[in-house]
């Protein structure tokens, strides 16, 4: 495991120090654990960003967001990312999975 080191604002060391309390951990392991979640809520972000422009389609946005393209497609669905719009290109995407 690399070392890495990071400043941060007193406010943002309080909400470390919040979630390191509230888990019963150190905060080394809350910190862990809050970028492993936020680096993929954010890496599902930009690649449906990307597929809702049209820049890729949902094979390439599952391949960024690291999940299937059915999970995304889920995703996709509750972020209201899935529009009727959006109908000629699902239909290839589904087309591509079968």
């Amino acid at each position: 495991m690399d070392d890495l080191t990071v400043q941060f604002p007193d406010e943002d060391l309080a909400l470390v120090d919040r979630l390191a309390d509230e888990r019963g951990c150190s905060r080394e392991e809350a910190v862990r654990e809050a970028v492993r979640r936020g680096a993929g809520e954010e890496l599902t972000r930009v690649a449906l960003d990307r597929y809702r422009d049209g820049t890729i389609g949902m094979r390439g946005a599952a391949n960024i967001a690291g999940t299937t393209i059915v999970d995304l497609m889920h995703e996709a669905n509750d972020r209201d990312v899935l529009k009727n719009d959006d109908e000629t290109r699902l239909a290839g995407d589904v087309e591509a999975l079968r």
